[in-house]
């Protein structure tokens, strides 16, 4: 086992841990403990519990990448390839939103950890933004990267409550949040040409 796929694996344990004790109960520790792996060891992968968050977004967002053919992109519309990405993302994060629900709970009363949280999606929406070449270089630039953050995070609120397989609900609103968006720039776009 390589070192990235290592990390991987270590990642789905820790949120396995997280799933059955909560947030505030993990530490790397007992991860050393259930997969009897050293802790100096352990410490290699992930330098603190938080760090746990920030590879858990660089996994997802190397997933979701594998699985887009960019290609298709330059034949698909920018709403469309958005679409994907968001929805591609979602679906890896299925198995996990047990542990995503216990962490963003404990989140609610730690700033740090809720900016954490934050931080890392937001770089993960502009990478999207950029993949999909939606960026202009124009002011609008910082309207699309604050409007995907809030039309992720409403969709991501509709996700947690959606147990259909096909996640049907959740498809439905992030296609009318970014068919909104889509029609904000074009009336912006009209009255203040870029």
């Amino acid at each position: 086992m390589n070192s990235n796929n290592k990390e991987h694996y270590l990642l789905k344990k820790a949120f396995e841990i997280i799933e059955r004790d909560g947030w505030e109960k993990f530490s790397l520790q007992n991860l050393s403990k259930q997969e009897k792996i050293k802790n100096e060891d352990i410490k290699f992968y992930f330098k603190n519990k938080n760090e746990i968050i920030d590879k858990f977004s660089t996994m997802m967002d190397s997933i979701v990448e594998s699985k887009v053919n960019l290609d298709d992109f330059k034949i698909s519309s920018k709403k469309d390839n958005l679409f994907e990405l968001i929805m591609l993302r979602l679906e890896e994060m299925k198995n996990f939103k047990i542990s995503l629900v216990k962490i963003i709970e404990s989140a609610k009363n730690k700033p740090l950890l809720l900016r954490k949280i934050s931080g890392n999606v937001m770089n993960t929406l502009d990478f999207y933004l950029e993949l999909t070449s939606c960026y202009e270089n124009t002011p609008l630039d910082f309207f699309k990267k604050n409007t995907i953050f809030f039309i992720y995070s409403f969709t991501f609120k509709t996700w947690l409550k959606d147990e259909s397989d096909d996640l049907a609900t959740t498809m439905a609103e992030l296609d009318r949040l970014l068919t909104l968006s889509e029609q904000a720039e074009k009336k912006i776009k009209t009255f203040f040409p870029v």
